[in-house]
């Protein structure tokens, strides 16, 4: 009998799977690149991304607005800056936590009584307990309710740049109870921030960047020799931390 020829064999195709499995297991890692990479966009570059959706919509261009106001900064923006406010593109500036507060203290006539600071690393406000309480009380005076909102209403502006916002209380070095002044000092420094404290939260400031210190009269930045010095170390001080404070850095 004739023996049949089949011809020569063919290969087997069985690793073709292992190729489809490759090719997806790339495709996936892909995937997770491009997610991980939308997941952290900077802020910078989300105001580049909305500034460019800007222009996209309604047919503008961007340019440098000229500030109007009061304020410092030269503002980014279509046309006219809103009072020279807006050094940062659509966000309120540090800056401007100063400049509105100086013209608030100046059109109020508040320079005796409340002073300001504006530094690299914060911003200070110097509330002087004349203009804020009832003499050696923490009870608030009721002429303070403006200052309170306008407060309030600077920092809100911005809070979600703020790493960290202190309230500190201050007395001056005043001899009230033979044995027992500095107990009197240590608690109405403390109460006195609190009172900020609650009446900015009371406002809608948010508290979860707020914290409170009490000094008694250990932190002068005056004599105490004279009433004048002694009045402006009987204070309250709010300071807007833009950084971490070194404290808080070394605790963690």
């Amino acid at each position: 009998m004739k023996k049949v020829d089949y011809g020569e064999e063919k290969p087997s195709n069985g690793d073709r799977w292992f190729l489809t499995y490759s090719d997806m297991i790339t495709l996936l890692l892909a995937l997770f690149i491009v997610l991980y990479s939308m997941s952290s966009v900077s802020e910078k570059k989300l105001e580049q991304i909305t500034k460019n959706m800007h222009v996209a919509l309604n047919n503008t261009s961007y340019g440098t607005g000229t500030g109007t106001g009061t304020g410092t900064g030269t503002g980014n923006g279509n046309g006219t800056g809103s009072g020279g406010a807006y050094g940062v593109a659509g966000g309120y500036s540090f800056d401007s936590v100063y400049n509105d507060l100086k013209n608030y203290v100046d059109k109020n006539k508040l320079a005796d009584k409340i002073d300001l600071e504006n530094t690299s690393n914060y911003v200070q406000i110097r509330l002087r307990d004349t203009v804020m309480f009832e003499p050696n009380s923490a009870t608030m005076l009721p002429t303070s309710k403006p200052i309170m909102q306008e407060l309030e209403r600077v920092i809100s502006a911005v809070y979600k740049k703020v790493d960290h916002i202190t309230i500190s209380g201050h007395t001056a070095n005043v001899v009230v109870h033979s044995t027992q002044s500095d107990q009197i000092s240590w608690k109405l420094s403390t109460d006195r921030a609190v009172t900020v404290l609650n009446s900015l939260i009371g406002y809608g400031l948010p508290e979860d960047k707020l914290s409170i210190e009490g000094y008694a009269h250990f932190s002068p930045i005056a004599t105490n020799s004279t009433e004048e010095g002694r009045g402006k170390n009987r204070r309250v001080e709010i300071t807007i931390y833009k950084n971490p404070p070194e404290s808080s850095s070394q605790k963690k």
